[in-house]
């Protein structure tokens, strides 16, 4: 069992690492609202799927949601989140390919989503890769075959930071996020936004390649 989960890991840590190419988006754009701009895709195949546990440690701000709110939604207290990592290879109409991240979170109830829009390697101080930083947009997101860019909710992001020993042993994998309050009420993200958490990496679950899962 160990052996596995080490597999995993390491398969997960090397697809940190890999460049990710930025495609140039073409002309094929659908407006669907103002504000939305959906790009058809020809395929959409998953590359690769992780599924593993994120706890909640602390506060990491004060809470500018009501404490009715929280009682209403969260019975005053952060819950663990289920996180589903991947990456999937995205074809366009012209036939030209590139690879995304995606990245969903949900507590048992509510869901936040999307795609990645950066990041970079983690250094040490003998300028050693040693880690990973990912960042998610949620106003980017996969939604049948198409990608589709909405940002009317603000800018939400979520960032996966990813950490190694120099043997390639995970040491420490974490999930924040960030928001800058514009768009409709949110209270899960706002949440998200003032807690801090960390991943159990005993809980980290290989979910197959080229098969559909829920992005």
């Amino acid at each position: 069992m160990i052996r596995k989960i080490s597999k995993v890991i390491s398969v997960f840590m090397l697809i940190g690492c890999l460049g990710f190419t930025v495609p140039v988006w073409g002309a094929e754009q659908v407006v669907t609202k103002p504000g939305s701009i959906t790009y058809e895709m020809q395929d959409i195949q998953v590359q690769y799927a992780a599924e593993f546990t994120a706890y909640p440690q602390a506060m990491v701000g004060k809470p500018s949601v009501s404490k009715s709110v929280y009682d209403a939604v969260y019975n005053d207290s952060a819950k663990p989140l289920q996180v589903l990592y991947g990456v999937v290879k995205l074809t366009m109409p012209t036939g030209y390919s590139f690879t995304e991240e995606f990245i969903s979170v949900t507590d048992g109830v509510n869901i936040a989503r999307g795609l990645s829009n950066g990041g970079g390697p983690i250094y040490n101080l003998n300028n050693q890769v040693r880690g990973q930083n990912t960042e998610f947009v949620t106003g980017k997101k996969l939604t049948d075959k198409s990608v589709v860019k909405d940002y009317s909710d603000g800018w939400k992001t979520i960032r996966l930071t990813r950490k190694w020993d120099d043997y390639g042993n995970p040491m420490d994998f974490a999930i924040s996020f960030k928001w800058d309050l514009m768009g409709s009420v949110d209270p899960f993200f706002q949440r998200l936004t003032e807690t801090s958490y960390v991943i159990d990496l005993s809980t980290l679950r290989h979910k197959g390649a080229n098969q559909a899962v829920q992005r």
